[in-house]
C-alpha cells in the first residue's frame, strides 16, 4: 500500500502565482469533522480500512491535517496519531505518521534517530544536513532543541568526527549568505580558482577552504562559481571531489554540490535509487 500512497499524493506543479515545483496543496472544500469521522470508521474496521486513511491523508496538506486530528480527538476522545500508530504497521506506518508531522518536526526527529544509541546513521544525517536551506536548518535546530533538550550542534558534534564533523557544524551554525541581484564576477572567479588551488591543482585537499565556500556563499552565487571552475580544472566539480576525498565526507559534498545544482533532480534521484532497491529485494526487474 506504499504504493497507492506514493501515487496518490496530491500534486500541484503550478501555474504563474503557484511555487514552480511540486507541492502538497490545500484539498478544496475540506471538512475535518467528516474527514476525522472516517479515519475513525477505517481504524475501527475489521482489518483496518487503509486504503480510506490513504486517500485522506495524501489529499490534505500539513496544517489540514492537523485539523483532523484536532477534530479526532473531539470526536473519539483520543489522540489520532496514537490511534494510526495502533491500528497500522510497517512502512505505511512510517509513512504515515511522517505525515503528520511538520516537516522541521520530521526532520529533527530522523535526525535524532540517526544519532540514538550505538553507532550513528550517516547516509540520514548527511541527506538532511546538507540538502536542508540554511533558513529550513534554523528551524530544525529550533525544534530539536524545543522537543529534545538539546543543542543540534552538540549533538552532532558528539557522533561524528574528523573532516565530516567540521563540514557538518559549519552548515549547521554558518548563516549562507542570501542571493544577490548583484552577480559578483571578481568574487565567482575567486572562489573558483580557490576550490581548484585548494583540490586538484595541489597534493592532497585543503578541505577547509572547500568547507568555507561551500558553507558560506549562496546557491546562486556557487551555482556561477562551479560553471567558472570548469575553465580551471579537467573536471567538474562532482568529479573532483570523487577524486580528491572518500567516505562519509566525499558523500556530504556530493549531496551539497547536486542540492545546489538540481535540488529537485537530486531528490527524484533519491526515490528513484529507493525504489531500485525495493524492487531488487522482491526480486523484481526495475524498468529502464
Amino acid at each position: 500500500l506504499v504504493s497507492e500512497f506514493l501515487g496518490q499524493l496530491t500534486l500541484n506543479f503550478g501555474g504563474a502565482s503557484e511555487p514552480k515545483f511540486p507541492t502538497v496543496v490545500p484539498a478544496p472544500d475540506f471538512d475535518p469533522e467528516k474527514d476525522a469521522a472516517r479515519i475513525e470508521t477505517a481504524i475501527k474496521t475489521k482489518g483496518v480500512d487503509e486504503q480510506t486513511i490513504i486517500d485522506i491523508l495524501t489529499k490534505r496538506s500539513y496544517s489540514q491535517r492537523r485539523d483532523i486530528a484536532f477534530a479526532y480527538e473531539r470526536r473519539a476522545k483520543k489522540d489520532m496519531i496514537s490511534a494510526l500508530k495502533g491500528a497500522l504497521s510497517g512502512s505505511l506506518e512510517l509513512v504515515i505518521l511522517g505525515l503528520m508531522k511538520s516537516t522541521p518536526q520530521y526532520d529533527a526527529s530522523e535526525l535524532k534517530s540517526s544519532m540514538k544509541g550505538l553507532g550513528t546513521d550517516e547516509e540520514t544525517l548527511i541527506e538532511l544536513m546538507c540538502s536542508r536551506s540554511s533558513d529550513e536548518l534554523s528551524e530544525i535546530k529550533a525544534v530539536y532543541k524545543e522537543f529534545y533538550k538539546k543543542d543540534l550542534e552538540k549533538d552532532v558534534e558528539g557522533d561524528t568526527s574528523g573532516d565530516f564533523r567540521k563540514l557538518l557544524l559549519a552548515l549547521v551554525k554558518t548563516p549562507r549568505q542570501a542571493p544577490s541581484s548583484i552577480v559578483d564576477y571578481e568574487l565567482i572567479d575567486q572562489d573558483a580558482r580557490a576550490l581548484y588551488e585548494a583540490g586538484v591543482k595541489r597534493k592532497g585537499t585543503d578541505v577547509a577552504t572547500w568547507i568555507t565556500i561551500m558553507s558560506e556563499r549562496s546557491v546562486p552565487h556557487l551555482q556561477k562559481v562551479f560553471d567558472r571552475y570548469k575553465s580551471y580544472s579537467p573536471y567538474d566539480m562532482q568529479e573532483s571531489i570523487r577524486k580528491e576525498v572518500k567516505g562519509d565526507l566525499e558523500k556530504s559534498f556530493l549531496t551539497l554540490v547536486q542540492c545546489f545544482e538540481n535540488k529537485q533532480l537530486y531528490f527524484a534521484n533519491r526515490l528513484n535509487d529507493a525504489m531500485k532497491v525495493r524492487f531488487f529485494l522482491l526480486g523484481w526487474v526495475w524498468p529502464v
